[in-house]
Order: structure tokens, then sequence, then C-alpha cells
């Protein structure tokens, strides 16, 4: 089992924790009686007011119930909890803690060294895992890097360190490396044309690699799932999902049926890849019109 991140502040959190709070004790009742009411231990009533597990919708429907409320307030609190499950965390904000942006990534790759599975899906450029030190570099470069977000020189260095030590997972029997990429991913320029067919030649050596299944979906394949944003999977608890100004959570325990939907989609984008030789071609057809 994946041990997920710590979870960063969130208002809507707070908000729907300290409105079932309210109720409680408008309601003139002790954690302790509002459990039973509930049919659930009264450490649970506790670690949701307090900020520490989210309620289940049936548990919003049973506190409602037993603090005397109708299916209005219910509805209300079942909106809330839609909010509090999208956790979102902006680059900025991320960056400015203890470590910035390097902190962050080491944070990605401390939850990796715990995963069995890690899989990425990414339709146009190379998933960090795979990426040679000089792609990582022009990748971070990019106007839409870490620079954006007010990290220096020294901070993208350490996070290109951070991304080649994470690459010691590639070589570890006991892990499953699964990435989908679309054609685009081989011949997008989002770096120079050298340093692009240098990536290239990396993929092709790792994708030897026991622990790694690389798959490729061809412009001329079908794409099962719209490929509207990259995603990236660890075991079945955590899904990630990168955005152009920060990263968005979705944790099982929280959100078990969007976490399963994502898992069900990057399964049936590993179903259309071409693994293997077929792989292979891909990528070397794209080096031939590199250059």
């Amino acid at each position: 089992m994946t041990i997920l991140p710590p979870k960063p502040d969130k208002v809507s959190r707070v908000a729907l924790a300290a409105r079932l709070t309210a109720l409680r004790l408008a309601a003139g009742m002790s954690g302790n009686a509002l459990g039973k009411r509930m049919g659930v231990v009264q450490s649970r009533v506790w670690k949701i007011e307090h900020g520490q597990l989210l309620p289940t919708e049936d548990d919003i429907h049973a506190w409602a119930r037993a603090t005397g409320q109708g299916r209005e307030v219910a509805g209300e609190l079942i909106g809330m909890l839609a909010e509090a499950r999208i956790e979102y965390q902006t680059f900025r904000a991320a960056f400015r803690k203890g470590g910035g942006a390097a902190g962050l990534r080491a944070q990605i790759a401390a939850i990796e060294e715990r995963s069995t599975r890690i899989g990425e899906f990414q339709v146009a450029m190379i998933p960090a895992i795979l990426q040679t030190a000089q792609y990582a570099r022009e990748i971070l470069s990019l106007p839409s890097g870490p620079a954006a977000w007010g990290s220096d020189r020294a901070d993208i260095d350490a996070m290109i360190d951070i991304r080649l030590r994470r690459q010691e997972l590639l070589h570890d029997p006991h892990k499953r490396i699964q990435v989908v990429l679309g054609e685009a991913a081989l011949r997008t320029l989002v770096c120079t044309r050298e340093t692009l067919a240098g990536q290239l030649n990396k993929l092709l050596s790792v994708m030897r690699l026991p622990a790694v299944e690389l798959g490729i979906i061809g412009f001329s394949q079908p794409m099962p799932v719209f490929p509207f944003t990259a995603f990236s999977v660890r075991d079945e608890d955590l899904v990630v999902i990168e955005r152009l100004t920060g990263e968005q959570y979705l944790r099982a325990d929280e959100s078990p049926e969007e976490v399963a939907a994502f898992l069900k989609f990057f399964d049936l984008l590993r179903g259309a890849t071409s693994t293997g030789t077929e792989a292979e071609a891909i990528i070397n057809r794209a080096l031939e019109d590199l250059r």
C-alpha cells in the first residue's frame, strides 16, 4: 500500500469539519453520543471533526439524521464534501514551503520508493522518471517551469538531481513501472532536436529493463480515453493529475469512485499501446525523422 503525502491545508475541509461540529453542538450531543446514534465509533467522529478524516456520504446522511436535520442540510453537506474531495495544490504554494520545488519532487520520490506500481500517462512529453538530464533541464527551463513560481537555477539543479536518483527504481525488480505515451511525446519539441534524439535513445535502452513496461499509442491507433490531461497512479491508492499551475490529488480512501475510474482508464490505455518491437519501431521512426 502506498503511504500518501501529507495533505495541504484546505479551507473546504476545515469548513466542512466546522459545520459538522456545529450541528453536533446545536443538537446538544457529545461525540460519543453522536457516534452511538450514527452507529460508528467515537474516534471516527473525533477524526472527522478535527479534519483528520473526510466523512463518506453515508457518514454525512447519518450525521444529519442523528442531529435532527433534513434533506436540505444533508444536501448542503454533500456539496461541501464534494468540494473538500478536490485536493489541489498550486506549484506556487508548494514551492514556497521548505525545500522549494526540489522539496516537492523529493516528497514524490519518497512516495514512489514505497510504491510497488508506478503508472504514468503522458500525451506530449516524456515523464520525469524516464527523462535524461538534458531533457529535464530544458523542460524545467520553459516559461511554464519552476522559474514561473519563484524557483532559481540552484533549485532546478536540485530537481534534476532528484529526478535522476529516482530512476534507480527502473532497476528494481520488485517495481512495476508502467508508462503509456502518445506518439506526440516522441515528437513534440519541448527541447532541442538533439536533446530529443538523446531522450529517444534512452527510451530504447530503458524499455528493455525487466521492471519497465513502455507502451506507445501511435497516431494511427485508436485512443480509448480522451487525452485531455496527463496523470499518474501509485499502487491502487493515489492518482496525481498535473496541470500547468499545480497538482490535484485523488485518494482512494476519500474518492474511491474517481480513483477506480482513473485506474480503469489507465488499464484501457495500456491495452491500446504498442509494446516491444512495435514500440521500438515507432521510436526509431521518430528518431529518423529528427535526423
